[in-house]
């Protein structure tokens, strides 16, 4: 059972590093635009998924409308702004915790690309 745990820890931990490098390399293509793709995705998946839902519920035509995909476009806006905060969040605690024992153990100034985490 132990062993079982720690296999899971660390494929967690695994799963975990890949996205803060993935998410450093998002960063880097910035914010705004982050939020447009994120918006747009949502907006147009969103209008897609519910118009063929309508279409096999019911024999009514495409239910696609401008009023919809500017609705669904702008609760994407939403989703991106709170997916970038949480994404930024967690990638500032990754760098802060990485950090914090090069500073106690005097080993100088803190490495800017210290994204690598190692469990010790």
């Amino acid at each position: 059972m132990n062993h079982t745990l720690k296999k899971y820890q660390a494929r967690r931990s695994q799963k975990e590093q890949r996205s803060l490098e993935r998410w450093a390399e998002i960063r880097a293509d910035g914010k705004v635009r982050f939020v447009l793709i994120t918006s747009l995705t949502f907006g147009v998946s969103t209008v897609g998924v519910t118009d063929a839902l309508n279409s096999i519920s019911s024999s009514t035509q495409h239910s696609i409308t401008l009023g919809n995909i500017v609705y669904y476009v702008l609760i994407g806006l939403a989703i991106g702004f709170f997916g970038w905060s949480s994404m930024e969040s967690k990638y500032q605690k990754a760098l802060h915790e990485a950090r914090v024992p090069k500073l106690y153990s005097g080993d100088g100034p803190p490495n800017e690309d210290a994204l690598r985490i190692t469990l010790d």
